[in-house]
């Protein structure tokens, strides 16, 4: 019944998504340049990156009632407006690629063949990063632990700070999900192509699972559920390929 802020991380709910498109494979060659180019008009790359005004959205995210009800997520209200839909730095990507299924996928309703699809990995952004940084520390002064385990602290789920951490993790989670959710609808626009499956899933993030009979909160730094039919990505190096994995 306890929480680590840091063991969840500070990109709250980054995740991989993933669009198939009704488009063959060769249309990659074809048109890379149009590609690049909607890539860059349609989302915003580098750290700190927000969206110019007049290339803004709105999304019910934005309504949720933590920018009413928390003081802290009420002040990234704005930050979370602008940065709708941009894709970040480091490690996070937009691109397009080949996805080859050497066989019918029944789960997915994908016959065999190669398909042009849209990857994108991206987490929460500034909302996310504020969040984590502001429960560690309230974690820290609660919790005191030696120094080589101190990010380790953690909040109790029955405190008020615990629910409150609890219940930002999820928002910062759902907007990480509505930033990708843009970027994909405004690429099928783009394109005029018909998404024949998607497949999403996020890490730096806490579960509430059974585990042997009672309920724990497991958190996952940099790694997703593997479950029974569960999908996951794992994505390649910008030399390697990547791969669909499924538990």
């Amino acid at each position: 019944n306890s929480i680590i802020p840091y063991a969840v991380g500070v990109d709250i709910g980054c995740r991989m998504a993933l669009s198939i498109y009704d488009i063959p494979a060769s249309y990659l060659k074809e048109k890379r340049l149009l590609l690049r180019d909607e890539l860059k008009a349609h989302t915003v790359f580098g750290s700190g990156g927000d969206f110019e005004k007049g290339k803004r959205i709105d999304h019910k995210i934005l309504e949720n009632e933590l920018f009413e009800t928390n003081p802290l997520i009420k002040k990234l209200q704005d930050k979370a407006y602008v940065q709708l839909g941009s894709s970040g730095g480091g490690n996070h990507f937009a691109e397009f690629g080949i996805v080859e299924f050497e066989q019918a996928d029944t789960l997915l309703n994908v016959p065999k063949g190669k398909y042009l699809a849209l990857l994108t990995h991206s987490g929460s952004r500034a909302l996310g990063a504020t969040i984590a940084g502001h429960y560690t520390k309230i974690a820290k002064e609660k919790c005191k632990l030696p120094g080589e385990a101190q990010h380790l602290a953690y909040l109790d789920m029955n405190s008020d700070e615990g629910k409150e951490y609890w219940y930002a993790m999820n928002l910062a989670g759902n907007y990480a999900s509505a930033c990708h959710e843009t970027i994909h609808k405004k690429m099928k626009r783009a394109l005029g192509a018909q998404v024949i499956a998607t497949i999403e899933n996020h890490h730096n993030f806490a579960w509430k699972e059974m585990v042997n009979g009672e309920e724990m909160i497991v958190h996952r730094k940099g790694a997703t559920p593997a479950g029974k039919n569960v999908m996951g990505i794992i994505p390649g190096s910008m030399t390697a390929p990547g791969f669909l994995v499924r538990g």
